[in-house]
This record gives structure tokens, C-alpha cells and sequence, in this order.
């Protein structure tokens, strides 16, 4: 579904038990076999204002669940579960739940998403974001980005609270692709995520300055994001044990700023103690730091 360039409208359950099936299954088998083949977002919204979305439940969309973008302003999500899954051993790939891209004034509250990608992505434009009582699982974590990947990108403005992240990559972070080649350069400013409760994630918090490319490319070419104002605050909760004793891995860009603070930090591995990795961070991170960082 497209809305396009709507001012005023509101989509919502009158019931509050209302579902829309993507019936996304041919679409995941499809993509198996060939990755270029194209599939729709379920709820496309582009350049609308005053828009409202509630109440009702997204079952598996063949691609993404929600887009925001196209300038749209003043966007609400509320009251909402959303859920892909796979009944054959094709998973249901790049099913984010709400990717927020070119917009100002996008409001998430009351959401369950259970998926295999990333639960909220903060893309490229999103100006004003408040992301409250949401609650992930399975997902790849509550995302700025991908910034950077062939043009300079920007996300400010973001705000996240009172989320638990559930069997998670990760809980919160930020990829960045690393400067030369076509890639761009990356700004992420006054972004929060604040009580965040962390179950069994891979990673609770992550900062990639190499994303989708590998470790030669990036010693030529070191990250160079400029990261300011970023605050990771009262995380608590347990990480898996991927990484064992590892709860988090901040890797900043050698060529960038990292204007990043971690406060009430309290997240563990299943050991009991965590380390948290760090590479090109400043001296009041706000967390006793292990040298290592990487991605």
C-alpha cells in the first residue's frame, strides 16, 4: 500500500484486531533463488503530513513492513504488532519494521515487532524521531544507518526510550560505511537511546565505522563519520553468549568524530563481568573500554 503526498489521514482497526498479511512466503522463496528480484514494501508512506497508523496487526510483508520518506512530516505509529515468518527454510529476508528515512516528526509508541532484520532503522533524512514502548525480537536491533553507502547521508534528531530487545544482533546501533570509492561521508547528531533493557542479544550496543566492507579496504580507507551527540544511557539486561565476555563493540572511524557517551551502563554477559570493546573513542566514554573494536 502507497500513500503518497496525503495530508490528514488515519489507517486504523476498528476492531483493534484487524490483520494485514503480506502473504510474503512466495516472495521469501523467490528471493532465495535470485536476490534481484523485487518485492513491495507493505505500507509505503511518501511526502504525506498528519498521518496515523494504529491498532491493527502486520503479518509477513515480502519485503520491508513500514517505510517513511519522500519529506513526509507528522507520522504516527501506535498500538501495533507486527510478525514474519517463514514456513519453508527460506527466511524472511529485509523485513525491517519501520525504516525511517527523508521525514521530520515520526512517532513510534506501544509496537511489538517480531522479525529477522532490523526492528527500526533510522535511514538517510530522518529528522525528529521519537521511538517509546516498543519491544524486538529476533531483529538485527533498533539502527542509524546505513549512512554513506554512495552519497553523504545524515540522521539527527532521534530519540529511544523503553525498548526491550529480545534474541537481537544487537540492541542499538550505528553503521557507517568507511570513506573512499563512491561511499559518501556519514553525520549522525542528537541521538539517544535510554532505557533499553537487553535479553539474550548478540551485541548490546554497536558502532560500525567499516560497514559491508572489509579490513584491507578500511586501513586504506578509515572511517570517517561524524558522531555527535550520541548517547547510549541506562542499558541493562544480559548479552548472549556469541561474544562472550563481550557486551559491546564501539568502533569510531580513525578519520572521524566520535562524540559518543555511555552512561548507567549496567549490561552483562552470561559470565557475570562484560568487557566492552572500543577503537577511536574519547577519553570520557563513560565505560572502561577493551582495545579491539572492529566493523
Amino acid at each position: 500500500m502507497n500513500v503518497e503526498d496525503i495530508d490528514g489521514i488515519k489507517i486504523r482497526s476498528v476492531t483493534g484486531s484487524g490483520v494485514v498479511d503480506g502473504n510474503g512466503q512466495d516472495a521469501y522463496d523467490l528471493f532465495a533463488e535470485d536476490s534481484s528480484y523485487q518485492r513491495p514494501t507493505l505500507l509505503y508512506i511518501t511526502g504525506g503530513s498528519n498521518i496515523q497508523v494504529s491498532g491493527f496487526r502486520q503479518k509477513n510483508p515480502p519485503n520491508v513492513f513500514n517505510s517513511v520518506n519522500g519529506g513526509s512530516t507528522n507520522v504516527v505509529f501506535s498500538d501495533l504488532e507486527l510478525d514474519a515468518a517463514s514456513n519453508s527454510d527460506n527466511p524472511p529476508k529485509n523485513t525491517d519494521g519501520f525504516d525511517i528515512g527523508d521525514s521530520t516528526s515520526v512517532t513510534l509508541t506501544n509496537i511489538k515487532v517480531t522479525n529477522d532484520d532490523d526492528c527500526v532503522a533510522f535511514k538517510p533524512g530522518a529528522d525528529g524521531v521519537t521511538v517509546t514502548r516498543i519491544t524486538c525480537t529476533g531483529s538485527h536491533g533498533l539502527s542509524v544507518g546505513s549512512l554513506g553507502e554512495g552519497s553523504d547521508d545524515t540522521v539527527k534528531n532521534v530519540y529511544v526510550s523503553g525498548a526491550t530487545m529480545i534474541n537481537s544482533t544487537k540492541a542499538a546501533g550505528i553503521k557507517t560505511y568507511p570513506s573512499g570509492g563512491s561511499h559518501g561521508a556519514s553525520t549522525v547528531t542528537n541521538v539517544t537511546w535510554t532505557e533499553i533493557t537487553v535479553e539474550n542479544c548478540d551485541y548490546a550496543i554497536q558502532i560500525q565505522s567499516c560497514y559491508d566492507e572489509d579490513e584491507s579496504y578500511c586501513e586504506e580507507y578509515p572511517g570517517n563519520a561524524d558522531l555527535t551527540d550520541v548517547v547510549f544511557n541506562a542499558f541493562s539486561g544480559t548479552t548472549s553468549t556469541t561474544y562472550t565476555p563481550v557486551t559491546g563493540n564501539l568502533d569510531c572511524g580513525a578519520n572521524g568524530t566520535c562524540g559518543v557517551t555511555v552512561t548507567d551502563y549496567t549490561v552483562k554477559s552470561p559470565l557475570g563481568a562484560g568487557e566492552v570493546l572500543c577503537a577511536n573513542t574519547p577519553s570520557d566514554l563513560g565505560v572502561t573500554c577493551t582495545s579491539g573494536a572492529s566493523g
